[in-house]
């Protein structure tokens, strides 16, 4: 796959799915990649150093590709106070998840009318058993230790996969931190996930709707969320 290029792009439930190729090492973007972005991701690329700026980049190559497809002008994707994405200047219309690996970056938009999104990539090697008691509630832990031994760690994978996806889609509302412990989450064999939420200052509970799929050894979970 070639470096900044789209190798897939996809309409799912939850809006339109862009992955861009990265090249995996920490080497400077070439200035033809950089002078792709517009001025202002140009301007703040320029200033990261090591695998973030390809991964930053990359993102930024996937939300315009993305934007494109859904009918949104190409306006600045910079950082918000919290280092998630932003729309700078765009149509506010408009709703933005971004997510990455060093090969690979995702980007998820869709119309915020029918509410906000947020999107993940999680490798499902190496297993890091370690990750379930931090992630999971004791009813989760409770659900996985139920399962055959060979089937436990994707489903560990699948759950904190979502949970970051749902941390995504409630953070830019909620203007906070969303512990895993607020949220739990029961995936079923078809690749959709039932949510209850738990959220702990009683704010306004939304609708949560969550799906998972395989991608080449990875799992790509998408979130929306409706408030009423």
């Amino acid at each position: 796959m070639s470096p900044f290029k789209p190798v897939f792009h996809d309409a799912r439930q939850h809006g339109i799915v862009v992955g861009v190729a990265l090249p995996g090492t920490a080497e400077p973007v070439p200035d033809p990649v950089l002078e792709r972005l517009h001025p202002a991701e140009q301007a703040y690329a320029r200033t990261l150093r090591g695998f973030r700026q390809p991964e930053w980049v990359g993102a930024r190559i996937a939300a315009r590709e993305a934007l494109r497809i859904l009918g949104a002008p190409p306006v600045a994707v910079l950082n918000d106070d919290r280092g998630a994405p932003r729309l700078d200047g765009a149509d506010p219309g408009v709703a933005l998840s971004l997510a990455h690996k060093r090969d690979l970056a995702i980007a998820l938009v869709a119309r915020s009318g029918h509410g906000s999104i947020g999107v993940d990539l999680e490798d499902l090697q190496p297993e890091r058993s370690g990750v379930a008691t931090r992630v999971l509630t004791a009813r989760e832990l409770g659900a996985v230790e139920s399962l055959p031994p060979e089937r436990r760690w994707t489903a560990i994978v699948v759950r904190f996969s979502i949970k970051e996806a749902i941390y995504k889609a409630l953070a830019p509302t909620l203007g906070r931190y969303i512990a895993f412990d607020e949220a739990e989450v029961d995936p079923t064999p078809d690749g959709l996930a039932r949510v209850t939420l738990h959220l702990a200052r009683g704010e306004p509970t939304p609708a949560i709707s969550a799906r998972y799929a395989w991608l080449h050894g990875r799992v790509l979970s998408t979130v929306r969320a409706r408030w009423a």
